[in-house]
């Protein structure tokens, strides 16, 4: 169902608030709980003469000063444009998540999750469980999430056949294309990221030996490196003629940096840092957990 309130006139691109962060791109992604209503505030510029796009399962309304979505009940997911009358389009990415209740014996659909996260007994409301999982197809695998972020990056790297699926906290995604603009800032004409690790279901994360608690299993944490060259390994950022701690030491302190500069509060959160080995180059740790964690 489509609601459109604005009249048609000339339109400035709009900025909306995602649950209460400021996403000034697009494509942007929502994920929603099924039924679940989100009023998206329009933080600057203007939806007069702007054209809503939704699929018929997505109740949708267009006001002058916010768009709201429904989710549908059924979990998939549901692109929704944006059409401005400059010809641009703004895409919203929306996907409704299988329930967390629908996995038995530590399965989700033949998938292996295992136990729920363990939670925090100083921050029980930053360490909830996820409460539902995006289903991710093969034909899904390319889906940009964001800009420069496709829905494979974001894969648990066990192995199993499709379906398969992952946790994911939109705050993620505004923390990584702010880091890559941050990057670009420093003069790394970056695209996107080489990727370490993304989401992890607490099985596969107990079964290479990490603590029980990483952000990983929340949907909120990734392990990257800047790869330039396609080596598939960390750059010699710092020009030091090595590919080295120092090169992991910048990129780790552009993290920081950016996560303190003013209006990131909701994209603040750890950052770790992790040395060359045999098996890979130096990468860092980023998530938006909600408050300082450095190692």
């Amino acid at each position: 169902m489509l609601v459109l309130l604005a009249p048609l006139c000339r339109a400035e691109s709009p900025v909306f608030a995602v649950r209460e962060m400021r996403v000034d791109f697009s494509p942007f992604t929502i994920v929603a709980n099924p039924g679940e209503t989100l009023v998206l505030p329009l933080l600057s510029g203007t939806l007069q003469g702007a054209d809503l796009k939704a699929p018929e399962p997505v109740e949708a309304e267009l006001a002058l000063e916010s768009l709201t979505l429904v989710a549908p009940e059924a979990p998939g997911f549901y692109p929704v444009a944006l059409e401005l009358p400059d010809g641009n389009t703004r895409q919203i990415q929306l996907f409704v998540t299988v329930p967390a209740e629908a996995i038995e014996d530590e399965y989700l659909n033949g998938y292996r999750m295992g136990p729920a996260p363990p939670g925090h007994h100083r921050y029980p409301e930053l360490y909830r469980a996820p409460e539902g999982f995006i289903e991710v197809s093969e034909a899904l695998l390319d889906t940009r999430l964001s800009p420069h972020f496709t829905l494979r990056q974001f894969l648990c790297k066990q192995k199993s056949d499709y379906p398969k699926y992952i946790a994911l906290k939109e705050s993620l995604l505004v923390l990584l294309e702010g880091l890559l603009g941050a990057v670009r800032e420093r003069g790394y004409a970056v695209e996107t990221f080489g990727i370490i690790s993304g989401y992890r279901t607490p099985w596969y994360n107990k079964r290479i030996g990490n603590v029980p608690n990483s952000r990983h299993v929340y949907g909120d944490a990734m392990d990257f490196y800047i790869d330039l060259d396609g080596d598939g390994r960390m750059d010699d950022l710092d020009g030091d003629g090595i590919q080295g701690r120092g090169d992991v030491d910048l990129l780790a302190e552009i993290a920081e940096e950016y996560m303190t500069r003013p209006g990131n509060s909701l994209v603040y959160g750890g950052v770790g840092r992790y040395g060359k080995t045999s098996r890979h180059g130096g990468f860092i740790h980023v998530d938006t957990r909600g408050y300082a964690a450095r190692w």
